[in-house]
């Protein structure tokens, strides 16, 4: 997947299967506490659905703050998963 690929499904699973309220707000620098509005469990539950819509597994080990701070960050860690596969 691209790039803009992978920020059209994020979106995508942010609006049909989170549900969320917030996406006027979405864009790739858009932080996900402090801009969307999401807390942890939210967050699960977008990797969650991230592995089963997308097909990109996440390893438990891989999961790290820093990579889930903004859309972007999120994005480019995905992109790095995809790389490895």
């Amino acid at each position: 997947m691209t790039r803009q690929q992978l920020i059209k499904s994020i979106y995508t699973i942010m609006e049909n299967s989170l549900a969320m309220q917030t996406l006027s707000s979405f864009h790739e620098d858009a932080r996900l506490n402090e801009d969307l509005y999401m807390d942890s469990i939210m967050v699960l539950q977008l990797i969650l659905h991230i592995e089963l819509d997308i097909g990109i597994s996440i390893p438990d080990e891989m999961l790290v703050p820093k990579d889930f701070q903004t859309v972007g960050t999120l994005v480019s860690f995905l992109e790095k998963l995809q790389q490895a596969e």
